[in-house]
């Protein structure tokens, strides 16, 4: 198994430049630190602004500003070119002031800094900086050299080889977090996956693939109070299949659930994207028009009882099956029983006057245009 991807925030880029910035401040502090010890010195100030401030200000510079444009443009090893960088720091302070003990520590920035890149073999090419870089000092540096035998070089080596132990041990952490992060972002995003299905199951009518009563219901609270607050016209039709109990009672349910379906299919495809169609119970459906005129809304739904009329059902003998439609358009401030109820009385009107027919609510009154 491969090892888990880190999160996208933790890119080179950023992280390199956040780097580099910490170069400039230390050498914003060194110097600012040189020049409040230039007051206390006992060394003559000219050997001390040349030997402490000026060279290695220089050097520090000279280091981070190679480091600033490899990363500008970007070269292939910009970021051991920055350990080599951090590392050059190390060398630079410790030398100036050897006699400090805690100026060593400086050795465990290039280290601190590869664990970024949370890759092994760069921790351990820090490792075999620091390490030169303290064993070139410790020997041949004038003042070091005295100050460090055999035994404080093996105990220094050993002590870079346990901080790069842990270094590796964080970055060994750092996987396993984002292996547990990956894994709790791909059960949570299975989880709303069969959240969706499971929200979808229960909103649609399993037979014909429509929505069912209750997320007609839903739909249309969400959509009257849309309609209400910005005045777009909103249309109900409902419809019901003519006879459907007579083609159940002859031919069986599995036959009616057959037919059942073909027109469904039939009433989903012939109305717009935009628009919502439900089964609302047994052989009734209802659809939902939006953002059109009325004229428009009967002339759809005059197209689709067209088609349903068309359609040809080789399992029975009827040549034809026909709906009925009623349609109430949205008035502003109608409470949506009376919307509902308004396409309901439409369609009870069509079912009197013969079937087969697209009937529009129209105030008191039921008219067929």
């Amino acid at each position: 198994m491969g090892k888990p991807h880190l999160p996208a925030h933790l890119n080179h880029i950023a992280w390199n430049r956040k780097i580099l910035n910490v170069f400039w401040v230390v050498i914003f502090v060194s110097v600012c630190v040189e020049v409040i010890n230039s007051f206390l010195t006992l060394r003559p100030i000219r050997e001390f602004l040349i030997s402490y401030i000026v060279l290695p200000t220089v050097l520090l510079i000279l280091t981070t500003l190679i480091a600033e444009w490899s990363f500008r443009k970007q070269t292939k090893y910009v970021d051991y070119i920055i350990i080599g960088a951090a590392s050059m720091f190390s060398a630079i302070l410790i030398s100036v002031h050897s006699e400090m003990y805690v100026m060593y520590t400086s050795l465990f920035f290039p280290m601190l800094i590869s664990t970024i890149y949370f890759e092994k073999k760069k921790v351990w090419l820090s490792f075999v900086f620091s390490s030169m870089i303290y064993l070139v000092i410790s020997t041949f540096h004038p003042v070091s050299k005295e100050l460090n035998d055999l035994m404080d070089q093996l105990s220094m080596i050993c002590i870079l080889i346990t901080s790069t132990a842990i270094c590796i041990g964080i970055m060994s952490r750092g996987y396993e977090i984002a292996k547990y992060l990956n894994k709790a972002q791909a059960d949570h995003q299975d989880l709303m996956v069969k959240s969706t299905i499971m929200e979808k199951q229960v909103k649609t009518d399993a037979l014909t693939g429509l929505y069912n009563h209750m997320a007609f219901y839903e739909y249309m609270d969400v959509l009257l109070l849309q309609a209400e607050t910005y005045h777009y016209p909103v249309h109900l039709a409902v419809m019901d299949i003519d006879n459907f109990k007579k083609i159940n009672d002859t031919y069986g349910h599995g036959i009616g659930d057959i037919v059942l379906k073909r027109i469904a299919a039939a009433i989903k495809d012939n109305v717009t994207t935009d628009d919502f169609t439900a089964r609302y119970g047994g052989e009734e459906f209802v659809v939902i028009l939006n953002d059109i005129h009325e004229e428009e809304a009967f002339a759809l739904l005059e197209k689709v009882r067209q088609v349903v009329q068309n359609l040809a059902h080789p399992e029975i003998e009827e040549k034809h099956v026909t709906i009925s439609v009623g349609l109430q358009t949205y008035r502003a401030g109608m409470h949506k029983q009376a919307f509902f109820e308004g396409a309901d009385n439409s369609l009870y009107v069509a079912k009197r006057q013969g079937k087969n027919r697209v009937i529009i609510q129209e105030c008191n009154g039921a008219m067929q245009i």
